[in-house]
């Protein structure tokens, strides 16, 4: 009987040194975020375990196993279902924010070329909010050249229509005619309004 206790304590003192030995180990090696905190936790409750587990089973007959006290499976799958829909919803806010951005741009090209402009490229900048708030906007405006309407006038001169287009595709931006302030100030006037931003906020080249 003494020897059996004797037996019982030696074994249950080996089994708290290799849980210690596993725990400090385990510390050792993981790597600093924000699970380090709650694998500490459980790294004690499991040195805890070794200790009490035991005693309790030996008085009760009983095994006590440690899915009994920690729901690690649980645990396991809520962190990765927590990953899997913080990429998810970043990945969505991401796009919602590039087709929204594409959209506007789009959109202002489209008003600024029905004034008679020629629209080249449009930068805008938006607020990191649920609104996406339009903070500034650069956008290239010019005259729209006369052979350019010639075209659009003619659509019946197919050779002619080719010619003037390759031109167009071929033809650098500090060719085209720029505006004068007087035309930049209206537009702006009409951008601000249209969508709500500040004149300072608007650069046209």
């Amino acid at each position: 009987m003494v020897i059996k206790m004797i037996n019982w304590i030696s074994n249950w003192a080996q089994g708290i040194i290799v849980a210690v030995i596993i725990g400090t180990i385990i510390e050792m090696v993981l790597p600093e975020g924000n699970c380090k905190k709650y694998v500490k936790v459980v790294i004690g409750i499991y040195i805890l375990f070794s200790i009490i587990s035991p005693v309790i089973s030996k008085m009760t007959g009983k095994t006590l196993q440690v899915s009994d006290i920690l729901e690690l499976d649980k645990y396991i799958e809520n962190v990765e279902n927590n990953n899997l829909y913080g990429t998810l919803d970043k990945d969505n806010t991401n796009n919602i924010k590039e087709i929204y951005i594409n959209s506007l741009k789009n959109d202002i090209k489209y008003k600024i070329e029905a004034k008679g402009y020629t629209v080249g490229n449009v930068e805008l900048e938006v607020q990191k909010n649920e609104e996406y708030t339009l903070k500034n906007i650069s956008i290239e405006i010019y005259k729209k050249e006369e052979k350019e309407e010639n075209v659009q006038n003619e659509t019946s001169k197919i050779e002619t229509i080719n010619i003037d287009i390759s031109q167009n595709t071929t033809r650098d931006n500090s060719e085209k005619e720029k505006i004068s302030e007087s035309e930049k100030k209206k537009l702006r006037e009409y951008i601000s309004m249209v969508y709500e931003i500040s004149e300072k906020n608007i650069n046209i080249n």
